[in-house]
């Protein structure tokens, strides 16, 4: 169960412990931050997400792979159809040929990092409106 009031991430897999990490530091900064960890997409625990989605102002997917056709969309795809208005981007792997190095250098470049994942949820919540 996610509890936080202004930002949910949503990650699975090694992803996980980078958006949990950038819970603390956002709830240190005094924002209300929680992580929902989907160990599978399929079956996606619908439920939990649709919960979440009610509970906070903006999600922030996180997975470690290709932002098509995982996670990201999958959240999506049960917010829409729930009628549920809440914005969340996607963070991973965008459609290009990726950089390669050590995990944590990858992590960086495409803001999967905690660092990142603090940027991304704040500038997120800084567009929305309270």
């Amino acid at each position: 169960m996610c509890t936080g009031d202004d930002v949910a991430f949503v990650a699975t897999g090694e992803t996980v412990i980078h958006a949990r990490l950038a819970a603390e530091a956002l709830s240190a900064q005094g924002i209300s931050a929680c992580v929902l960890s989907l160990p599978t997409i399929k079956p996606l625990d619908t439920a939990a997400v649709l919960a979440a989605a009610a509970e906070c102002r903006a999600l922030v997917t996180v997975e470690e792979h290709s932002v098509h056709g995982g996670l990201g969309e999958a959240v999506a795809s049960t917010i829409l159809q729930a009628g549920v208005r809440v914005p969340f981007p996607i963070v991973g792997m965008p459609d290009e040929d990726t950089v390669t190095g050590a995990q944590a250098d990858i992590f960086r470049h495409y803001g999967i990092s905690m660092e990142g994942l603090v940027a991304t949820a704040r500038k997120l919540l800084d567009s929305v409106v309270a």
